[in-house]
């Protein structure tokens, strides 16, 4: 641009300096200086092509980096829930189904009596059931655990005896049960009947109330195991009377000893 600007300036500067010199002579024609081309050379500079990032490219990069990462388990997540849908007529098969499988039986008790929320009575043992035999026997225990009472039926007579296995007398077991206020303790191995006498409902999950179809009205209610639907607690709520047996160390057909049911040769 320099070199341009020089060269017009000079020969502008001649032009007048000839015309400064010829200025008493005959004008002569004016010299037209003659422009010069001046060709600029243009510095182009090599276009650089930027790397275009596309969406999906980047995309794929992190799914590539997340393939490679290992993935660590999270600490203390939440365990999904599987939610089990129950239905009162496969409780109710599954408890009767005890009818067929039960042979013999022994289990802890505990039971409590309440009147209107408050203790009337409170007692623990231990019972002993033999289906085939139809025999039963039930140990009350003290409470430093030893024996204080024990009877013994084949659900026709009933034998009680004291601590030292001395018989103290004999009922009917009708007579016997009519005065327990928790009948329902007794009978294992007869599901079937007792159902049959009551309507049932699914209160909650293993938990079945039963009402009586005729009678005096009552509830009870029998909470069974999850693992295998045999009963677990039995409460009978009547008027303000409520009872309760939980079982526990419960054995279900393991042989019982030769001798369970030899109380005062009354049963052999």
């Amino acid at each position: 641009m320099k070199l341009f600007t020089n060269k017009v300036f000079l020969a502008l500067g001649v032009g007048v300096f000839l015309s400064a010199c010829s200025a008493k002579e005959e004008p002569a024609k004016q010299a037209v200086p003659i422009a010069e081309t001046v060709i600029v050379e243009e510095t182009v500079l090599p276009l650089t092509a930027e790397k275009v990032h596309s969406p999906a490219q980047d995309l794929d990069a992190s799914q590539e980096l997340a393939a490679k990462t290992p993935v660590k388990p999270v600490e203390n997540a939440p365990v999904p829930v599987v939610k089990t849908t129950f239905y009162p007529n496969e409780t109710v098969i599954n408890l009767k189904a005890w009818d067929k499988k039960l042979k013999f039986l022994k289990t802890h008790f505990e039971q409590t009596t309440q009147y209107d929320g408050v203790p009337v009575s409170k007692s623990q043992g231990t019972l002993f059931y033999d289906k085939d035999k139809n025999l039963l026997r039930l140990d009350t225990l003290d409470p430093d655990g030893k024996t204080d009472q024990t009877a013994v039926t084949d659900k026709q007579k009933i034998l009680i005896l004291d601590g030292q296995g001395h018989e103290i007398t004999t009922l009917s077991w009708s007579e016997w049960q009519q005065g327990q206020p928790n009948q329902a303790l007794f009978d294992f191995g007869n599901y079937t009947a007792l159902l049959a006498r009551h309507n049932a409902v699914l209160k909650e999950p293993y938990l079945l109330e039963l009402t009586p179809k005729e009678g005096e009205p009552y509830q009870l209610y029998i909470t069974l195991s999850k693992e295998d639907y045999f009963p677990t607690n039995i409460k009978i709520v009547s008027d303000l009377m409520v009872t309760e047996a939980a079982l526990s160390d419960t054995q279900k057909n393991g042989k019982l000893p030769f001798d369970t049911f030899r109380a005062g040769g009354l049963f052999q």
